[in-house]
């Protein structure tokens, strides 16, 4: 199986084994992102979103949120609930009723995603 192979130079195995549309009509400019959830040879899963929020406390750097879980559904969710964390942070409600401009986000190069 994929998970017992020690190969050369290889440090890591992932596989993705999910890919979510999560639409957040209201606070995405264009309604939705992606969160795909890989599972790496240690059996741990990982959740990575196509969004990046552009940090206004540092100079706009691009963040994605992550999140990990040892099942893919625990993964998914604290994805999203780090994604609403960052979004919170950088971006409160108060201060963004209407939600995100596109000016807020970039996305993720889609060759990486």
């Amino acid at each position: 199986m994929w998970k017992n192979l020690s190969l050369k130079n290889v440090s890591k195995i992932e596989r993705c084994v999910g890919e979510y549309n999560i639409w957040m009509v209201g606070i995405l400019p264009y309604g939705k992102m992606k969160v795909k959830i890989y599972e790496d040879n240690s059996g741990t899963f990982s959740g990575y979103t196509d969004i990046n929020i552009k940090l206004r406390s540092d100079d706009n750097y691009p963040e994605s949120a992550v999140g990990f879980g040892k099942t893919q559904q625990e993964a998914l969710s604290e994805t999203i609930k780090n994604f609403n964390e960052l979004l919170e942070r950088e971006y409160p409600e108060e201060e963004f009723p209407e939600g995100l401009s596109g000016d807020c986000i970039e996305y993720t190069e889609p060759s990486d995603f």
